[in-house]
C-alpha cells in the first residue's frame, strides 16, 4: 500500500520569508559613488548611511508592487498608487486614527512629522504587509526622498534608517 503525503496538492504560501524581508546589503561604496552608479530609476539622492543609498529597482517587494499596473513606470514615486497610499493627508490622518487605536498617541512633534513617519508606515505596509513589531526594512532612497519633499523638516535634520534594538 502507498504511504499517504498530506497537503502535497496545496498551493505553495505567498507569505515572505525573512530572506524577503531585506534586500541584499551593499558593499561600502555607494557612499563613495556618484548616485547615478547605484540608481536606475533616475530619482534617488545620496544618503547619509550605505544602507540607505538604494534604489526602488533593487527592492523585490517594490518591483512586485510597481509591475501590478499595465504599463509600470521606471520609479516607485510614479506608480499611481503612492501618492494615494503615501502622501495624500487625509489618507495618512486615516492611518494615525488607527495608529492611535492600536499603539496610542504618535510622539511626533510637527504635523510635518507625523506624516513622514505615516508615510514611510505605509509605503512598508502597502510594499510588504505586516513585518511585525521589531522587523524594519530600509525604504529606498527615492522614496524616501519624496516623502521628505512632501513633508519637510523646516530644519533639515531627519532620523535615517535605524535597525531594530533586538
Amino acid at each position: 500500500m502507498a504511504s499517504i503525503l498530506p497537503y502535497q496538492f496545496e498551493p505553495e504560501s505567498e507569505e515572505e520569508t525573512d530572506e524577503d524581508v531585506q534586500p541584499a546589503t551593499q558593499s561600502n561604496v555607494r557612499l563613495e559613488q556618484d548616485v547615478s552608479q547605484w540608481c536606475t530609476c533616475g530619482n534617488c539622492n545620496r544618503m547619509p548611511t550605505e544602507s540607505e543609498n538604494l534604489c526602488c529597482q533593487e527592492v523585490r517587494q517594490v518591483i512586485r508592487r510597481i509591475q501590478q499596473i499595465p504599463v509600470p513606470p521606471t520609479c516607485m514615486i510614479d506608480h499611481p498608487g503612492f501618492e494615494a497610499n503615501c502622501l495624500n493627508p487625509y489618507t495618512l490622518h486615516n492611518i494615525h486614527n488607527i495608529y492611535r487605536r492600536d499603539y496610542g498617541p504618535l510622539r511626533r512633534r510637527t504635523r510635518e512629522e507625523q506624516f513622514r513617519h505615516l508615510a514611510y508606515r505605509s509605503f512598508v505596509s502597502w510594499c510588504w504587509g505586516f513585518l511585525g513589531r521589531h522587523v524594519r526594512v530600509v525604504i529606498p532612497s527615492c522614496v524616501v526622498s519624496r516623502i521628505r519633499q512632501e513633508f519637510p523638516d523646516l530644519a533639515g535634520h531627519y532620523v535615517g534608517f535605524r535597525p531594530p534594538l533586538d
